[in-house]
C-alpha cells in the first residue's frame, strides 16, 4: 500500500501566493496514485478567523484523485495555549468549523497489516474537553489493535532537539508528549510522521521512527541567508512531499520532489514589513500556474 503525506499547504482565496505549487503538487500525487493521502495541517493561511479560506481549502484538497485524511494545524484551528499568536488559540468553534469542513478531528484506517492513526496536536495541552476524548479515543486504540503495525500523523513534531525539550510553539507540549511516548512505547507503533517547521528531518527515539514531512508552500528563512534563527538544524530545506511504501514486513519511505516546484521563502514573502502572511495584502498570482 502506498501512502503520500502533504504538509503545510497554506492556501487562501485572498492570499494565493502558495496555490500554484499545490498545483503542481496535485498533478504529481495524482500521478503517482497512492492508495491515500494523508494532509498533515497548517492547510490554510487564516483558518482559525475565517472560514472561507476552509472552505477554500477543502475545495482544492477535492482535486486529489486518490481518497485523503487531513488533520488540523494551527493556521487551520488555532494553537494551544500560549501560542505563537495569543489572538489565534484553539476553541470549540474553531473545532466546529473544522469539523464542518474536514470532518473528524482524529480517525483511524486499517490498511492491510498496517493501521494508520491521525491526531489534532492543537489539542495537546489545550486543556479543552476534547483532549480528554482524544486521549481516551487513542489509548482505546492502541491498546485495541491487532495491528502488526501502527503508523501516526499529526501536525506537530514531538519534540525539535530531544524528548525533554521546554514547552515551544514548535512541537508537543512537554506533558502530553510525555504521556505519548510512553503510549507508544508499549504498542506496534513504526513511525510518527509530522509537518509544521516546514522541512524533512528523520530521527529515532528508541525504536520509533521520527519523520518531518517538508511544506509545499515555502521554506523559513529568506533566499538570501537572513531568518535563519528558524531553521531547524541538520534538515532538509526542500520543498517537497513523503511517499510511504507500507507492507506486512515494515515500511519504506522517500523523499520526493515535485517536478517544477517554485522554491519561496517566509521572509522574503514578508519584506520585513509584516508579522503574519494574513496582515498583508491581497495577493492573487494569476496566470502563474
Amino acid at each position: 500500500m502506498r501512502i503520500v503525506q502533504i504538509s503545510d499547504t497554506h492556501l487562501s482565496p485572498t492570499h494565493g501566493f502558495f496555490v500554484g505549487n499545490w498545483r503542481k503538487t496535485v498533478r504529481h500525487v495524482n500521478a503517482l496514485a497512492p492508495d491515500l493521502v494523508v494532509v498533515t495541517g497548517d492547510l490554510t493561511i487564516n483558518g482559525p478567523d475565517d472560514a472561507a479560506e476552509l472552505t477554500f481549502a477543502r475545495s482544492e484538497l477535492g482535486r486529489l484523485a486518490p481518497r485523503w485524511l487531513a488533520l488540523a494545524g494551527n493556521h487551520d484551528v488555532g494553537d494551544e495555549p500560549p501560542g505563537q499568536d495569543e489572538k489565534q488559540l484553539v476553541d470549540p468553534p474553531r473545532l466546529a468549523r473544522w469539523h464542518a469542513h474536514f470532518g473528524a478531528h482524529y480517525w483511524a484506517e486499517t490498511l492491510g497489516s498496517w493501521r494508520l492513526l491521525g491526531l489534532n496536536a492543537q489539542l495537546l495541552g489545550s486543556g479543552l474537553d476534547a483532549e480528554t476524548e482524544q486521549q481516551r479515543w487513542l489509548e482505546e486504540q492502541l491498546g485495541a489493535s491487532d495491528s502488526r503495525h501502527i503508523g501516526l500523523f499529526l501536525h506537530k513534531p514531538l519534540f525539535v532537539a530531544d524528548r525533554d525539550d521546554p514547552a515551544s510553539s514548535s512541537c508537543v507540549a512537554p506533558t502530553p508528549r510525555r504521556r505519548l511516548i510512553e503510549l507508544f512505547s508499549n504498542a506496534p507503533v513504526r513511525f510518527v510522521a509530522n509537518g509544521h517547521l516546514h522541512c524533512h528531518k528523520q530521527t529515532r527515539l528508541g525504536g520509533l521512527d521520527l519523520i518531518w514531512a517538508p511544506s509545499t508552500a515555502f521554506l523559513a528563512g529568506s533566499q538570501q541567508g537572513h531568518g535563519q534563527e528558524h531553521v531547524v538544524p541538520d534538515s532538509r530545506r526542500e520543498l517537497g512531499i513523503l511517499v510511504f511504501d507500507l507492507a506486512d514486513e515494515g515500511y519504506e519511505m522517500r523523499f520526493e520532489p515535485v517536478p517544477q516546484i517554485e522554491t519561496l521563502y517566509l521572509s522574503d514573502i514578508k519584506q520585513g514589513r509584516y508579522r503574519f502572511l494574513r496582515d498583508m495584502p491581497p495577493f492573487q498570482p494569476e496566470g502563474r500556474f
